[in-house]
């Protein structure tokens, strides 16, 4: 596993870790399924949402492929402020923080095989 890679993956943890020091099992539950729902409304017609499978669209990465590459903070500013993807065809999404925490949590949740 290439450093950056193990580097990244890490960070994500150790944000999500502190992110869910107050969270219950149940809690943490329910924002894995509302960050998935969210997933599945705004991205899942182009990028693969599940821990496995191809995007529907060919040129999308999978979520999962996403949250790997990004440092967590960076990809929680970008998906805060829709700047996710330059792509021009791409729609350019701001989510809520609650909704960007839901959505982390979930990716979180695929990242470790949960």
């Amino acid at each position: 596993m290439p450093a950056h890679f193990a580097c990244t993956l890490s960070l994500s943890a150790a944000l999500l870790l502190s992110l869910l020091g107050t969270l219950d099992a149940a809690d943490f539950t329910k924002q894995e399924m509302r960050g998935k729902t969210i997933l599945q409304e705004k991205c899942s017609p182009c990028h693969a949402i599940e821990a496995v499978g191809q995007s529907p669209l060919n040129k999308a990465p999978p979520m999962r492929d996403i949250y790997a590459r990004f440092n967590p903070r960076e990809l929680q500013a970008e998906l805060s402020e829709g700047k996710v993807s330059r792509h021009k065809e791409m729609p350019q999404i701001a989510f809520s923080d609650e909704d960007v925490y839901a959505i982390l949590t979930y990716l979180h949740a695929l990242s470790v095989g949960k």
